[in-house]
């Protein structure tokens, strides 16, 4: 019964890769993205999640996440590659 539960996540898990490799799913994917760069500031700051020490710890994490994506985006930026503003 074990191994036809694992055969069984391992077929969804087949199926659901080849899915989101297709155009509908990289438009899925998109949606759930956006969905959660939208929604992550919001629910952050619901009175539940505020005081729990995991999303604390989360909110420290992203900021500090920003922080070094940022300085990366800065260290990594090429300014003779950069478009020229007087062309279209």
């Amino acid at each position: 019964m074990i191994d036809s539960a694992f055969a069984s996540v391992s077929d969804m898990t087949a199926v659901a890769r080849a899915y989101l490799a297709t155009e509908e799913g990289r438009r899925l994917r998109h949606r759930v993205a956006t969905a959660l760069i939208v929604g992550a500031p919001l629910i952050s700051e619901l009175p539940l999640v505020r005081r729990s020490w995991a999303a604390r710890i989360l909110r420290t994490a992203a900021v500090g996440t920003l922080l070094i994506r940022g300085a990366e985006w800065i260290r990594d930026w090429d300014p003779s590659l950069a478009a020229d503003p007087g062309t279209t």
